[in-house]
């Protein structure tokens, strides 16, 4: 049997989120998978087509995907200037619906613990939209940071690298049966 592949897409402000993705990766790399893991800013639309697995990370903005005048707002608060390019929201935009059959996805976000009551979630909206579209799309989940910049709320790199590892465990079943 081939190995499975798995991509991890990730958006980032204050790099919380990608120290997530980085948990994500790892954990699926010990389940068996070769995993890359890509700023959205360096993802194309053809991520979908060349792995079974794609996980997108992505911080929660203003109750849903960051937008061009969050992303602005971000860095006026302190995040680097090249994140106010793409966003998730963005590269879903640009993904093709013939890739659906093809791919699980599997979609998480960080957002802050005081929020965490709110209806609003990036992985939700990111999830409804894909779903939406035709792709099979696993339940998504939210990490937690202190405060808009972070840091990390504790054990939430574990509990992602939990997530992810039974993401995995799921596809590879999914697979032999």
């Amino acid at each position: 049997m081939n190995q499975m592949r798995a991509a991890v897409v990730y958006e980032s402000m204050f790099g919380n989120t990608a120290t997530l993705a980085t948990s994500v990766a790892n954990a699926l790399r010990r389940g068996g998978m070769e995993v890359k893991v890509i700023p959205v800013a360096l993802a194309g639309a053809d991520v979908l087509r060349a792995h079974d697995l794609v996980v997108i990370g992505a911080p929660t903005h203003a109750l849903g995907m960051s937008r061009p005048s969050t992303r602005a707002d971000a860095v006026l608060q302190g995040a680097p200037a090249e994140v106010e390019a793409r966003g998730i929201r963005e590269w879903l935009e640009e993904l093709e619906d013939r890739d659906a059959d093809s791919v699980r996805i599997a979609v998480f976000d960080t957002r802050a613990r005081a929020m965490r009551h709110l209806p609003g979630s990036a992985a939700k909206h990111a999830a409804h939209l894909l779903r939406r579209r035709g792709y099979d799309v696993a339940p998504s989940v939210s990490f937690y940071v202190r405060g808009v910049e972070g840091p990390l709320g504790t054990d939430e790199e574990a509990r992602a690298g939990d997530w992810a590892a039974d993401l995995g465990h799921q596809l590879m079943r999914q697979v032999v049966v």
